[in-house]
């Protein structure tokens, strides 16, 4: 934004008027700054209060338009620049405050909000804007301030989900429940439901219930008023959950009137307590199984305690009556009962574990033992030492093993190493040591072989000089992987020789430890025989592949220019027409009673219908159509369209549906769907002339990967629905062009060509794909992949409530409807007055925009997306400047389904309006 803040004045004059001493008063207590921008001669001036807040010197010296633009923060320039634009233009004026960024001189950056408003006057015969004058606060403080308060929110909202917390609330007289979101979602409920007291018992355990009450009589009569307890609850769909429910009871003459608290799931928890109750009974189970023996010793009295397994390592009978102190100075070696007294005294006195071996002679041979042990002091203040003892002969046997086998081991090592430091000097391969700074380390006398360069030279220069330029960036590149970690793939280079020419380098590469490991071969021979053999080959292979891509990419551009003008070119205008045709019609409909009129009437509205499905299934083809996608049932939606599939197919095909149990729910249109269910049995019907029969499915599918086809959907989970026949099928060639538009094997007449590219161009806009399967003569399966709904997908949402309240007087409502075109602008505010609404009608952006200004009531802005000057995106983002809370729809006949993508389907109409489509969305979005 060119900077707008300019004060007036420096100082006030000693003798200025009440008034004006009054406005400085109130200035200086606000801490407002003045300014002041001359758009004649381009002159700004500042308050002593706007040099401060811009972070100018307090001074007289002239201003400058780039002194004050590079104030303006880069990221709010844009934005700033553009609300500047429209507060100057004569047919805009506006004067809608900014908060944007200014930069100091010291790159402090702080926060301020301008007010202005532009004086006009007419220059030369035009009216433009001559003065700019307005006020600047610094708002960094409370800009900060909001900032702060919504991370503290968010931080409050995440705390809550992590604990798996819900409040509630009961009414111990009325037995009523009341709770936050939290309370549904903790008892397996939908967010959006009221569950009664009774459907949140059904969850109660047998029993729970008279528990719970025994509880709060109990602490009543304890005059405790707390109350914690934990609960067992099974969710309305079976799954059991433990949660920990804690309340206080607030009671009323002396008795429990009302209780609140809160409730927590522990199922995580409990789960946790018994696995751990599992785990130490496996424990016991291991010991016994496994001969590990338990000790306690008590210090300092020098009692001890064995289990019979610590008798059976020692290999004592334990009903023998030997102390374990006679066991212990019987069975250790002496030198090691040293060692592991002096251990477990060092454990005793610094409260650390004790972990030590010590050697045993059991069963007439020498054993080793390892002894783990942990200090704990008992509650009456006593020290004691608790551990376990196992047998680990085996173990050292294999480590003796293991240092014998390393041994030898070493000398293989070393014997390698001088076979490949011979294979180092002799290999005709180039062998190289490069380490992370890029110098070469070591390298093998082929080096100087094949290049010339004695070994001094390689190791002074890094390894990346010693390529050719233009082959560098992919070395860098390869050498950068080595470091990060990565497996660099082989790659080729040229490196010059020091003798002049040139040689061509394989290379293979491994790092380690800082260094790279490279081998290169000189494949210069073959390099050259290759492209040798490629030139003589490039130029007939070249004038092939180009000749074909050509043709290929002018066919295709061919069918795509037509379909993509033909869309985009008719379908807004076509729209426009069938809905001043079908909304006349509506009209006309209503005054007449003669039932032929009315029958010819019925007979137009259909044409206009079929136009409409036409031009929709023009933008399903060419993905342009705008969706309407929500959570739906397919077996209920095949089961609905039953009887239309079967006067459809006629009597000589037989109609069947195998509908999955439990089908997931997918997220489509359902308008759409029900077209594609039917496009594809009259595809089907064509197919069978003579009869025969057709099977709808429906499945649940899982693709773990993409086949790579065209049409094929994309790894996921998807709700499939094929439509299955036993018709004349298709060959190869057929098959593989029928997702291209107008193709058809039907004769002239009898098919457009644009049936299975609509399904396509539906399936994949959807989310999904399509997968055909047919041969001639053995049928044709049509199988359509749709994206299943998941858990949080938005289902249609309800009716609202449009009913009266009994002795309510109806109440006045304006709508505002903007469209540039008469007629349609002439039917919607008939539709609007229908509702109940009192229309203002603008047929443009800017005189809508001005009707909202001189109209205090607008209950609602209806406004069409396609207009010249401002859209209606735009006049509706004016408006929200305006009165943020106004209700928005629009209504759009346009053929780019990106146009509105920001906008959710509750609020986009599109044309030609059908049935009670716009009296359904008024309704939602104004909420009448």
């Amino acid at each position: 934004m060119q900077h707008p803040a300019a004060p007036l004045a420096t100082q006030a004059p000693a003798d200025k008027p009440a008034g004006e001493a009054r406005l400085d008063l109130a200035t200086r207590a606000a801490e407002l700054g003045f300014w002041e921008w001359n758009l004649l001669d381009n002159s700004f001036v500042y308050s002593p209060r706007a040099r401060e807040i811009c972070g100018l010197p307090q001074d007289d010296a002239p201003l400058r338009l780039e002194q004050l633009q590079a104030l303006t923060h880069p990221e709010d320039m844009p934005r700033t620049h553009a609300m500047l634009l429209r507060a100057i233009d004569p047919d805009i004026r506006e004067r809608l405050p900014y908060e944007y960024r200014v930069v100091h001189p010291d790159g402090e950056i702080r926060w301020v909000v301008a007010n202005g408003e532009a004086t006009f006057a007419a220059v030369d015969g035009v009216t433009r804007a001559v003065r700019y004058v307005g006020t600047l606060q610094d708002a960094t403080e409370s800009h900060q301030l909001r900032r702060a308060l919504e991370t503290t929110e968010t931080r409050l909202h995440l705390a809550v989900e992590a604990g798996r917390m819900a409040v509630w609330e009961a009414d111990l007289r009325e037995d009523a429940i009341a709770g936050s979101p939290e309370l549904n979602r903790l008892l397996g409920f939908p967010e959006d439901a009221r569950p009664t007291v009774d459907q949140i018992r059904a969850g109660y355990a047998p029993g729970e219930r008279e528990r719970l009450q025994a509880c709060m009589r109990d602490a009543v009569a304890r005059g405790d008023r707390f109350v914690e307890t934990e609960m067992r609850y099974r969710y309305p769909g079976g799954e059991p959950r433990w949660l920990l429910l804690r309340a206080e009871i607030q009671l009323d003459d002396g008795e429990p009137a009302r209780a609140v608290g809160v409730l927590m799931d522990i199922t995580d928890r409990r789960r946790a307590e018994e696995a751990l109750r599992a785990s130490e009974a496996r424990l016991q189970l291991a010991q016994r199984v496994g001969h590990i023996g338990v000790w306690e010793w008590e210090l300092p009295s020098g009692d001890a305690r064995w289990s019979r397994e610590m008798y059976l390592l020692f290999g004592l009978d334990p009903d023998a009556g030997i102390t374990p102190e006679q066991a212990w100075l019987a069975g250790v070696f002496p030198e090691d009962r040293i060692a592991v007294d002096e251990a477990v005294r060092r454990s005793t006195e610094g409260g650390q574990p004790v972990d030590v071996e010590f050697r045993i002679r059991a069963h007439g041979e020498t054993r080793w033992l390892r002894s783990k042990g942990t200090p704990v002091t008992t509650p009456d203040g006593r020290a004691r030492m608790i551990g376990v003892n196992q047998d680990v002969t085996s173990t050292h046997r294999q480590k003796l093993a293991l240092e014998d086998r390393n041994r030898a081991l070493q000398e293989e090592a070393v014997q390698i190493g001088r076979e490949r430091e011979r294979l180092f000097e002799l290999s005709r391969d180039m062998f190289g040591v490069v380490g992370f700074d890029g110098y070469l380390r070591a390298a093998n006398p082929a080096w100087t072989r094949i290049l010339g360069y004695d070994t001094h030279s390689l190791l002074a220069r890094p390894f990346l000089e010693l390529i050719d330029p233009q082959d560098r960036p992919a070395a860098r590149s390869a050498m950068a992987g080595l470091k990060r970690g990565n497996v660099a793939a082989p790659f080729e280079s040229r490196m010059p020789c020091d003798h002049g020419g040139w040689r061509w380098i394989a290379w293979t590469a491994v790092a380690e430890d800082e260094l790279i490991y490279t081998v290169g071969r000189d494949v210069t021979h073959e390099k050259l025989a290759a492209h040798e053999l490629e030139a003589a080959n490039r130029q007939l292979r070249n004038q092939i592949e180009g000749r074909e891509r050509v043709e290929a990419t002018l066919r295709q551009m061919q069918r795509l220019e037509a379909v993509g003008q033909l869309t985009s070119g008719v379908a807004h205008d076509f729209n426009n027409l069938l809905t001043i045709v079908l909304g006349n019609l509506d009209l006309v409909d209503m005054t007449v009673d003669d039932p032929k009129v009315r029958r010819r009437l019925d007979l137009m509205r259909q044409a206009a219908l079929r136009g409409a499905t036409l031009t929709s299934q023009l933008l399903a083809f060419s993905r342009r159509q705008r969706l309407e996608p929500k959570v739906i049932d397919l077996n209920g939606t095949v089961q609905g369209m039953s009887e239309l599939l079967r006067s459809t197919m006629g009597g000589s095909i037989a109609v069947s549906a195998r509908l999955q149990p439990d089908l997931w729910s997918a997220l489509v249109d359902p308008t759409q769907i029900e077209l594609v269910i039917l496009n594809l049995a009259i595809n089907a019907r064509d197919a069978m002339p003579t009869g025969g029969s057709l099977a709808i499915e429906t499945a649940n599918v899982t693709l773990a990967e993409s086949q790579g086809l065209p049409g094929e959907p994309e790894p996921g989970d998807y709700v499939a629905i094929a439509v299955i026949d036993t018709g004349t099928g298709m060959s190869e060639e057929v098959l593989a062009r029928v997702f291209e538009p107008f193709f058809t094997t039907k004769g002239a007449g009898k098919g457009s060509g644009l049936g299975l590219p609509q399904v396509f161009g539906f399936a994949q806009q959807s989310g999904g794909g399509m997968r055909i399967e047919s041969r001639p003569g053995m049928g044709t399966t049509v199988c359509v992949y749709l994206p299943r709904a998941h858990a949080g997908s938005v289902a249609d949402p309800p009716a609202p409530d449009t009913r009266r309240r009994d002795g309510a007087s109806p109440q006045r409502r304006v709508a505002l409807l903007v469209d540039d075109d008469n007629a349609v602008r002439d039917i919607t505010a008939a539709r609007l007055r229908q509702l109940g609404f009192e229309v203002l009608e603008a047929g443009s952006g800017g005189a809508a925009l001005d009707l909202l200004d001189r109209n205090a009531q607008v209950d609602l802005l209806v406004a069409d997306f396609a207009m010249p000057g401002m859209n209606g995106v735009e006049v509706a983002q004016q408006a929200r400047t305006r009165r943020p809370e106004l209700p928005v729809l629009f209504v759009t006949g346009y053929a780019d389904q990106t146009a509105l993508a920001g906008v959710s389907e509750e609020r986009v109409v599109q044309k030609p309006f059908r049935d009670d489509e716009l009296e359904r969305k008024v309704r939602m979005v104004a909420g009448v």
